[in-house]
């Protein structure tokens, strides 16, 4: 299930890290969302393994994407680097 996004304003939202379950998923959602606009790019992750999905626009905007394609991640920050 998706991580819900605090209420926060500001430049936070402006980007994000997804955790992706797989590199299918993240494949999936990084051309899902440049369909729709919002750059976005697989990255693995530094540390163990899978892979995240950074979001370099709109983080709300890609979560309501994403959630509305029925498509799994887990906000793993705003902002930040993996």
């Amino acid at each position: 299930m998706p991580t819900a996004l605090p209420n926060v304003r500001g430049d936070n939202m402006n980007k994000c890290i997804l955790e992706m379950p797989s590199y299918t998923y993240a494949q999936k959602a990084e051309k899902l969302l440049r369909a729709k606009g919002v750059p976005s790019d697989i990255k693995r992750r530094s540390t163990g393994c899978g892979y995240v999905l950074h979001v370099h626009t709109d983080c709300r905007a890609a979560a309501n994407i994403l959630d509305r394609y029925g498509i799994p991640y887990v906000l793993r920050e705003n902002g930040g680097s993996p």
